[in-house]
């Protein structure tokens, strides 16, 4: 029998440090870092989710309890992105002393009034996700573009996008950590013959999301090329109706664990945004070997590299154009370099370890 020695158990028995974690959603995000924290903190949870503005100040009352009885123990706090939710958490921090991380995400940082998307078009939700990011102690972000950015791909809204637009009393440091996925998981396949087949995702389609997400656009596409085949993933949601072409297929759940397997089945994945603050979807389909098409928005073209194909502006004729190139490109050879550039930069053990040194950083 093997004898454990004295600093073994001393690392079996001694405690993790205590993180709280503050979000509305238990979305593929929060559940993604939430796992990851776990593997070195005791993690106590906060949902902050009122379904109507009449419940926020019994939600904040809860949550001022929750950290009445959590901070003084807490090492650190987190908050996934920046609204309602992080304000208390931030202010508690100040406070007691304790370091308070807020990961953006996209939405917490522009303002879109033209499609009615992002915190900062609403006055009351403005107020807290600025004064948030203000006072935290530090802010982890995607990408850059979400602290400032020119905003050229349409001209319906404003010429910059970016808290820090918004707001220029925001001096709170910032450092970029990617998203990351499991490029384990998301993989080519080995022997598919990959055809002149595109593809989108978008979880929830509703009126908002049908133009944020360029779904708009994509349609619009398959009208303009009959001979090639698109497909959607994401649900409809009741009520929204969508007009399709025959070269359109509408698949509303494909399961976590089938998704690379079914994205490894296109030749191209279109992105065509009006906002992203990442692209998760677009890195975990280039992971799958798809050629990127996206449009010049947050860091899609960064992403994409050379491995795919960038629209400069919201046009369909412009997007003829790409789609003709696209074409016409050698698949197979951009397909190897999509996903080498994903391995690469994009990779969750990247994310992981990065988030852990600045997670050690900041409690010193």
């Amino acid at each position: 029998m093997t004898k454990t020695t004295d600093s073994e158990i001393n690392a079996q028995t001694e405690e993790k440090p205590v993180l709280l974690y503050f979000y509305q959603d238990a979305s593929s995000f929060v559940n993604q870092d939430n796992k990851f924290f776990r593997e070195y903190y005791t993690v106590k949870e906060f949902t902050f989710k009122a379904s109507h503005k009449l419940y926020l100040p019994f939600i904040f009352f809860l949550q001022k309890l929750f950290l009445l009885a959590n901070i003084r123990k807490a090492s650190v706090l987190v908050c996934q992105f920046a609204g309602y939710h992080s304000f208390l958490p931030v202010i508690f921090a100040k406070i007691f002393h304790k370091p308070c991380l807020i990961v953006v995400g996209g939405t917490d940082c522009v303002s879109f009034p033209s499609i009615n998307y992002g915190n900062l078009r609403k006055p009351l939700l403005r107020w807290f996700t600025l004064k948030s990011l203000k006072f935290a102690t530090h802010i982890a972000s995607p990408s850059e573009a979400l602290a400032e950015c020119d905003y050229t791909y349409t001209g319906n809204d404003y010429s910059k996008q970016g808290f820090r637009f918004f707001d220029r009393s925001i001096k709170t440091a910032v450092t970029v950590i990617f998203n990351g996925i499991d490029t384990s998981h998301f993989k080519m396949v080995a022997g598919l013959k990959r055809k002149r087949t595109f593809l989108t995702v978008c979880n929830i389609i509703d009126r908002r999301n049908f133009r944020l997400k360029g779904i708009d656009l994509f349609i619009e596409m398959a009208v303009r090329n009959p001979d090639c085949e698109f497909t959607i993933i994401g649900r409809v949601v009741p009520g929204f109706g969508i007009s399709t072409p025959a070269n359109v297929t509408m698949v509303d759940y494909v399961p976590h664990e089938m998704l690379p397997e079914k994205m490894a089945e296109f030749s191209f994945y279109c992105q065509l945004s009006l906002s992203e603050g990442f692209g998760v979807a677009l890195a975990e389909a280039m992971a799958c070997g798809c050629v990127p098409i996206v449009s010049k928005v947050g860091i899609l073209d960064f992403i994409t590299g050379d491995s795919g194909f960038v629209l400069k502006k919201y046009s369909a004729e412009q997007l003829m154009g790409i789609i003709g190139k696209a074409l016409e490109s050698d698949i197979d050879f951009r397909a190897q370099k999509a996903r080498a550039r994903v391995v690469e930069l994009f990779d969750s053990k990247i994310r992981r370890s990065a988030l852990l040194k600045l997670l050690k950083e900041l409690r010193r």
